[in-house]
Formats: C-alpha cells, structure tokens, sequence
C-alpha cells in the first residue's frame, strides 16, 4: 500500500471525512450470541470489523508515534520487551473516532449500561521475539474466593466494571504470530493464575489461542488468566485496545489516560457522541 501524509488528513480548510468509518452495529441475534459467549467465556471474537484502509491508516499512524522521540517520551511504555503507545486519543482524530465506531459503543453500552466510560486506548507493537509473556489477571483479582470454595457459581454473571476491545491491526493467525493466549472461563476462578507452571488449566480447559485476522476484534475480560504468547515469526505485531468503564469509574479514579483530551481541530466536524464519551471526569455521575 501506498505510505500517505497522515499529517494531511484532518488539515484541509475545509472539512474532510474521518478515515475511521462509523461502522454499524451487529444484528440483534448476533449481539446477543456475542454478549452470552463473552459473559461465559471471558471473551468473544467478532470477526471483520475494521476494512483494510482503516487497519493500515491506524498502523501507519502507530508506527509514526511510536518511532518519533518526541512522542515515544511522553506515550510510549516498554513493558517486558514490547512497545505500547499509550493514550493515543490524545495523539491523531483517527483513534479517538474508533472509540465511538460501532460495533464497539453498543456493545460496550449492553456491558457497562448507558452512559459507558471511558478509561484507556493503546497500540501494542510487539517485533519478532517479543511478547508479554507472563501469565497474569489484569491489576488484581476482583472476586477473591477462600480455598475452600472452589469457583464461583456458574449461573451467577459476575460483574464487570471494565472491559477491552483487542482490535488486530495485523493479521494474528497462527502461533508463530504471538497470539493473545487465555484459559476460558478462568474468571469464574475466584483465584490469580497458579504460578507453579506455564500451562494453567482452569476445570480441565488449557490455554486457547485467540487466532484472529487484521481487522477482527474481540471482547476481552482483563479478569481471565492470560498472556501474549511470543512471536515467533519475522512480521510485526500489532493489537489495539479500546478500554470502557462503567460510567462512575472515570470520575471515581480519575484515570490519567481519560483526563488527556483530544487534539484541538477546528475543521473537525461536530462528534456529539465523542464529546459525551470524552467530557471532564469532573462532570461524571457516580
């Protein structure tokens, strides 16, 4: 594909479309079957919702911030031996349009209810050989359980305040790829991951590789036992994250990441549903 001036894209004087399409949301049957798969599982995959130019448009512009020193000081995190370009709401109007492109908004709104939060969006660039390979829940276990109660009841849907959208800006389609690794259902474990092997197994089910194309999403409970396996092939890796939050949360922990703004663009058409999702944590209800 032909390299572009991303710099261009929102600089005319005139207004210009956004190069994130505004998407749609899924037929009713296939929402509901995607809510039930990631309430019982932990996750859910919703192939190809991104197009081609939208994948390439958000990769250039990963690439552009992540490379740049000036940008890398202030957005960018190595965790393990990754990069992960943090905040990237604040860095280009093509991300902070993904946040309210559909599917990701309805379904995050049938999770979290009315009124979602925001509380995060990053790129992660994982180059051959790299990985955040350890097994882990993501901060801490929310629903702790004592050794003598071995999981949570099944018919109970455990609370969720807050979840990930994984959107594979390349394709993750094999295990030389690095693909995300989780155990299924692991959430309902009340524990954190065993720490006396590599391999945990949650009531007989082991790690499962999500295997996805460029342009897929999934639904992701940052509660299962999880890690990034390494990759192992010569291409580089790249999966974005769009984080939601019940709507007291921002106001609640007032996250770092969702009191950073968007860009000032004075040619940008009106975003109502943007500037709602974005607005001060200081004008959030509990």
């Amino acid at each position: 594909m032909q390299s572009r001036d991303l710099t261009l894209i929102y600089e005319s004087p005139m207004q210009t479309p956004s190069p994130i399409t505004p998407g749609a949301k899924l037929q009713s049957t296939h929402h509901q079957q995607v809510l039930e798969d990631f309430y019982r599982e932990g996750y859910a995959i919703v192939p190809g919702v991104l197009g081609k130019d939208e994948v390439a448009v958000l990769r250039e512009l990963a690439d552009r911030f992540i490379d740049d020193p000036q940008s890398a000081r202030d957005f960018v995190t190595p965790i393990v031996n990754t990069q992960v370009l943090r905040s990237t709401q604040a860095l280009h109007p093509a991300f902070g349009d993904m946040l309210v492109r559909e599917p990701f908004l309805s379904l995050a709104e049938a999770v979290l209810g009315k009124g979602v939060g925001f509380c995060g969006q990053n790129v992660i660039r994982s180059d051959a050989n790299t990985a955040i390979s350890h097994w882990h829940v993501d901060d801490l276990v929310e629903f702790p359980l004592p050794p003598e109660i071995p999981r949570h009841d099944p018919r109970i849907r455990l609370p969720i305040f807050w979840f990930s959208f994984q959107i594979a800006l390349s394709d993750i389609d094999s295990v030389e790829n690095g693909p995300t690794e989780i155990v299924p259902a692991s959430h309902y474990s009340g524990r954190d991951v065993p720490r006396d092997t590599d391999r945990p197994s949650f009531e007989g089910r082991g790690p499962v590789p999500i295997l996805c194309r460029a342009g897929d999403a999934y639904l992701f409970n940052h509660q299962l036992w999880h890690h990034g396996s390494m990759n192992r092939s010569s291409r580089r890796r790249y999966l974005m994250q769009n984080q939601y939050c019940r709507a007291w949360g921002p106001y609640r922990f007032n996250s770092p990441d969702a009191a950073r703004r968007l860009p000032p663009d004075p040619t940008a058409a009106p975003n109502p549903r943007l500037e709602a999702l974005l607005k001060p944590t200081r004008d959030r209800p509990f």
